[in-house]
C-alpha cells in the first residue's frame, strides 16, 4: 500500500522552500519558547482530534492526497501509525538537542527510514502523549543556549540544537495536518 520509497525524501522545489524560506523563517520568529509553545498547541490539538477514536479507528491504515511536507511512502498511516513516528522522530530529536546543548557531536547517522513507524500498537497515543510530556519538561529545564555544534537534517541543513527545537515544532505542525487528512479519509 506505501506509496514510493522510504526516505526518498519530497519533491525538489517542496525541499528548497523548507530549506530556503520555511526553515529561515522560524529561525526568526521563533524562540525556545515559542517553539515549545506551538508544540504544546500542536499536542493539544493532536488530542482533541483523535479522543473520540476508539483503537480499531486508530490503527486504521488510509492513503491520504498528497500534502505538503509528508513523503510519499508516508501517505498510508494509521493516527498511531503517525504518533509513532512523532514519538520516534522526537525522542531523536531530543538527544540530539541535548548533545549538541553540551557541544558534543552526535555520532550516529540521522536517517528518514530509522524514524519510520514500525508497530502501529492500539496503545501508541498513551506512549506519544507520556513522551511529549517528557519533552516538555525537558525543554523547560533546558538551559536555553544556542550551540556551535551542529547536526544535518537529512533533507535539510545543519541544524544547531535551537534549530532542532524550532523543527520539532515544525514537524509536529506537518503531521498534525497528516492526522486531520487521515481523519478525513476515515469519514
Amino acid at each position: 500500500m506505501s506509496e514510493g520509497i522510504s526516505g526518498a525524501g519530497l519533491p525538489q522545489i517542496e525541499r528548497l522552500f523548507i530549506k530556503r524560506v520555511l526553515v529561515p523563517s522560524i529561525r526568526i520568529v521563533c524562540t525556545w519558547n515559542i517553539a515549545l509553545y506551538m508544540i504544546k498547541r500542536e499536542v493539544n490539538i493532536i488530542e482533541k482530534l483523535i479522543k473520540s477514536f476508539d483503537e480499531e479507528t486508530l490503527q486504521k491504515r488510509v492513503l491520504i492526497k498528497r500534502a505538503f511536507a509528508i513523503e510519499d511512502h508516508s501517505r498510508d498511516y494509521s493516527i498511531n501509525m503517525t504518533l509513532e513516528h512523532l514519538r520516534i522522530a522526537g525522542t531523536n530529536i531530543m538527544s540530539v538537542i541535548d548533545a549538541l546543548s553540551n557541544e558534543k557531536e552526535f555520532p550516529e547517522d540521522i536517517t528518514i527510514q530509522a524514524v519510520k513507524p514500525k508497530d502501529n500498537r492500539k496503545d501508541e497515543a498513551d506512549f506519544f502523549f507520556h513522551f511529549m510530556k517528557t519533552y516538555e519538561e525537558y525543554i523547560k529545564k533546558h538551559k536555553k543556549n544556542y550551540s556551535k555544534k551542529t547536526k544535518k537534517h537529512p533533507w535539510f541543513v545543519n541544524f544547531n540544537n535551537f534549530d532542532w527545537s524550532c523543527f520539532m515544532y515544525m514537524h509536529t505542525f506537518i503531521h498534525r495536518r497528516q492526522i486531520q487528512a487521515i481523519i478525513k479519509e476515515l469519514k
